[in-house]
């Protein structure tokens, strides 16, 4: 079954990616910009389709130092996305973290294939080089994260 899509921050991703990706701003103590979501069918053509079924979200990190960007693509890891930073270098696009949530349902092809990838420790692009981030969350997922970390339970006070 679908996951079922919502609209947050003007962009659609499913309730799925949105708390991976508001877990993933608690452990980097802060909000991040998003460029793009998913379920973006033919929108961004240097996305190759990764974005055009869900989990998939574009993080701007054009601002950020290099110790920040590391930071960012360490959060989403941490709580189960196979993430990258995004260079010019390596592109026609700006700097950025791609970010595909492990596991997703409702994945496109691509970036089902970057999960693969993401698995192998390569980088997720066409060029199939060795993955740059850090290492150690090749095995994580957003389930094995909430079970580490389980969702804090208010206490009522009558």
């Amino acid at each position: 079954m679908p996951e079922a899509r919502i609209s947050w921050r003007g962009f659609t991703m499913n309730r799925r990616t949105v708390a991976m990706v508001e877990a993933a701003e608690q452990l980097y103590h802060s909000k991040f910009a998003i460029l793009q979501g998913s379920y973006n069918a033919g929108g961004v053509e240097a996305s190759a389709g990764t974005h055009d079924g869900g989990g998939a979200v574009d993080v701007d990190v054009r601002t950020k130092s290099a110790a920040q960007r590391v930071a960012v693509v360490k959060a989403l890891r941490e709580v189960g996305f196979a993430a990258w930073l995004r260079t010019p270098a390596q592109g026609t696009w700006p700097y950025h973290v791609h970010a595909i949530a492990v596991g997703d349902k409702d994945l496109s092809r691509g970036a089902a294939v970057q999960v693969a990838e993401y698995h192998r420790k390569l980088n997720g692009l066409a060029n199939h080089g060795k993955d740059d981030g850090p290492a150690g969350y090749y095995g994580m997922t957003w389930e094995l994260y909430l079970k580490a970390h389980p969702p804090k339970k208010h206490k009522i006070v009558a």
